[in-house]
């Protein structure tokens, strides 16, 4: 038992010890989460600010298929 720990603090002690995110990544990460984040808030603004469909918007009982 005492060799499973000698080795497991080896390894953790040749590890190398974790930096985190750089100037960059923070940059990119944060752009990215932004712009998404304010598409989904401009595309919900979008739908729901609608008060009454337009002409442009048909269900399927309001197409003319010519059908007689």
């Amino acid at each position: 038992m005492n060799e499973i720990a000698q080795a497991a603090l080896i390894i953790l002690s040749s590890a190398e010890p974790s930096t985190g995110l750089t100037v960059g990544g923070w940059t990119m990460m944060l752009g990215s989460i932004g712009l998404v984040t304010v598409l989904c808030v401009f595309c919900l603004v979008r739908i729901f600010a609608e008060k009454s469909p337009s002409a442009h918007h048909h269900t399927p009982l309001d197409i003319d298929t010519h059908d007689s």
